[in-house]
């Protein structure tokens, strides 16, 4: 069978899935919203710090979009642990399916969730009055950038979860690794207001690159430097982390 249909098929089969959880999928969309709500009212007064220019909910509108990237995508080890241990996933095997479909399919439909949960926190900054200055075409590359950042983490959990086979394990570490790198980066936090081993990090932090390049698209014009950084950066993590992934669903194949 073709990796085109059997992704498609696979694909819908997940949507199908995540649609009948209808409290997973509203936590989804709820959660990302409600952070960015309460975080850009909260702490509004963030603006007196250097970094932050104009509001304070223009700073964390991609910072927010870079969280839906990271926290979104753990579902593709969750699910595919969750196939493996069901039983799902051996009798997967035994049909003619394509196996890079079933790890394509996952990904995609993470992808799919991040940008929806992106599109709902980029209407709510509208509503908010943040103002993009490079209009649509800004907003619809912060989308594929948040997509694409995703894609990155979907590998890096798909990678997890299938070394582990433990979901306990996959959350554990996917909330200790996604909080770490959130806010030791620019994503949240102006990194003027940090102590100085957490800038060097912040620095070298890939959540940085994307959360500064989304930013330009908000505030100032877009900065291709910063969006060529964003891009090498995630296109290494994908790469790596999607060589780990098929490395460890290679050896669960034989």
């Amino acid at each position: 069978m073709s990796l085109a249909r059997d992704t498609s098929v696979l694909y819908r089969r997940y949507l199908t899935k995540l649609v009948r959880n209808p409290t997973l999928l509203a936590s989804n969309l709820v959660f990302p919203v409600a952070w960015f709500a309460l975080l850009s009212q909260m702490l509004g007064k963030l603006t007196v710090f250097p970094g932050v220019g104009g509001s304070f909910q223009a700073y964390l509108t991609p910072g927010i979009l870079a969280m839906c990237s990271m926290i979104y995508t753990a579902q593709a080890g969750l699910s595919i642990v969750n196939d493996l241990n069901s039983g799902f996933l051996p009798k997967m095997l035994v049909t003619q399916v394509n196996r890079g479909a079933i790890l394509l399919g996952r990904v995609l439909t993470d992808s799919s969730m991040v940008v929806l949960a992106s599109l709902l926190v980029i209407l709510t900054a509208l509503v908010l009055g943040v103002h993009f200055v490079t209009g649509l075409p800004g907003i619809l590359l912060m989308l594929a950038t948040t997509a694409f950042f995703g894609l990155a983490w979907a590998g890096i959990y798909l990678a997890i979860g299938l070394q582990t086979k433990s979901p306990e394990t996959l959350n554990a570490i996917s909330s200790g690794l996604g909080f770490l790198l959130m806010f030791l980066s620019s994503a949240m936090f102006p990194t003027s207001i940090m102590p100085e081993w957490a800038r060097t990090f912040s620095s070298w932090n890939p959540v940085s690159y994307v959360a500064d390049a989304m930013r330009s698209a908000v505030q100032g014009g877009y900065n291709w430097h910063d969006f060529a950084m964003a891009y090498a950066a995630t296109a290494g993590i994908a790469a790596v982390a999607f060589a780990v992934a098929l490395y460890q669903f290679r050896k669960i194949v034989r």
